[in-house]
């Protein structure tokens, strides 16, 4: 294998359950992560699910998404 080494700062608490978490499941962080990037080059290549597809453009492009949702109520019951 062609490897390249990448160093990637964490917070200690985060650092250290990977570790523990690879230790548990005999493998290692490297490999972990190494399966993360292939599931993400993996699902970017795959087309949108049909029934995602129909609601492309179902938003009008003026409208803020975000500051929308942020009007929401948190809960239905609460003004």
């Amino acid at each position: 294998m062609n490897a390249n080494e990448v160093t990637v700062q964490l917070a200690r608490v985060e650092a250290e359950f990977l570790e523990v978490y690879a230790k548990e499941h005999a493998t290692s962080v490297a490999e972990m992560v190494t399966r993360y990037a292939r599931r993400f080059q993996s699902t970017a290549r795959r087309a949108p699910h049909p029934e995602n597809v129909k609601f492309t453009g179902s938003v009008p492009a003026d409208v803020d998404v975000r500051e929308e949702y942020r009007k929401t109520p948190v809960c239905p019951l609460m003004p």
